[in-house]
């Protein structure tokens, strides 16, 4: 039950985090985040289809460790409670599809007057925006599952080895090495987005080494998940896989980016921060009245 309770809290988080990515992508005219935000709404409804199916799981599990074990069944309204909100996601996603789709014609037509018409600079300036979008989807994603994770699994203080199938303990070593991994997790995003900035080529090399630490934690955390399939939490487990692909991502786009520096990207990163204090109206030069000489 307290999985259940985790999982709504979870999903509540991601909607304030999903609302600050939407203001964000709009406000930095960011066609990436803006596709990746349609594609976080189609994601929740999926969810919500696989919560039901999680929540009759526990259901039936508990009905089966009574003393004398029963079979128990969703109560008759579950259906008519649960079904309109996952509908409801899905028509909001296909809404918020369209809209983005309408957003990325228009921010695709700003960037194009920016960056102008070389294909190349497009192309840098797209791998750009698809890294500064992964960091951002990290701080929930890779940051937010670092924490739940300390929370899920338990240390195991026991002189012989924890088994795979103790699902919810971690041997001494491996959470001590998790705890060590949530705070650089942290670390490496600042390091990760000053480096971009600045075009630091010794940051995103620590930038590199970090993510590929990341996911070797992830992996270790990932096998003592799986390790008993019918006492498994599946969300934790999706989230999980989620969170290894993410970080994944993050490191094949730091190495693209990293692959980029020295092309003359950062001159046209700071111009876009420069225009709004140089930018002039021309038409302000031109004279209120028009003096006609005899």
């Amino acid at each position: 039950m307290n999985n259940i309770i985790e999982e709504n809290i979870l999903f509540m988080v991601f909607q304030i985090f999903q609302m600050w990515l939407c203001f964000n992508a709009i406000y930095n005219q960011n066609t990436i985040q803006i596709i990746t935000i349609a594609g976080a709404n189609f994601f929740c409804a999926s969810f919500g289809i696989v919560q039901m199916f999680e929540v009759k799981k526990w259901y039936r599990d508990f009905g089966k460790t009574c003393p004398s074990p029963v079979e128990l069944d969703f109560h008759p309204k579950f259906a008519n409670h649960d079904l309109p909100l996952v509908v409801a996601l899905m028509i909001f996603s296909v809404i918020m599809g369209f809209l983005s789709w309408k957003l990325y014609r228009q921010f695709g037509w700003n960037i194009y007057k920016k960056i102008g018409g070389d294909i190349h600079k497009q192309a840098m300036f797209k791998t750009y925006l698809i890294y500064v979008m992964l960091l951002k989807l990290g701080l929930f994603f890779i940051l937010g599952l670092a924490l739940e994770a300390c929370t899920v699994f338990k240390i195991n203080l026991r002189t012989k080895n924890t088994s795979v199938k103790h699902i919810r303990y971690l041997p001494r070593q491996f959470y001590l090495f998790h705890i060590a991994v949530s705070c650089l997790i942290f670390i490496n995003q600042i390091i990760g987005y000053r480096s971009v900035k600045k075009e630091m080529k010794t940051g995103m090399i620590f930038v590199c080494v970090s993510w590929i630490i990341i996911i070797l934690d992830f992996c270790i955390l990932l096998n003592y998940s799986i390790g008993n399939v019918k006492d498994s939490w599946y969300f934790f487990i999706i989230f999980l896989v989620v969170g290894i692909i993410m970080t994944l991502l993050s490191l094949i786009w730091s190495v693209l980016v990293y692959k980029n520096f020295g092309q003359g990207l950062q001159d046209h990163l700071d111009k876009k921060v420069k225009s709004p204090v140089n930018d002039t109206n021309p038409l302000s030069e031109i004279p209120k009245r028009w003096s006609i000489e005899d």
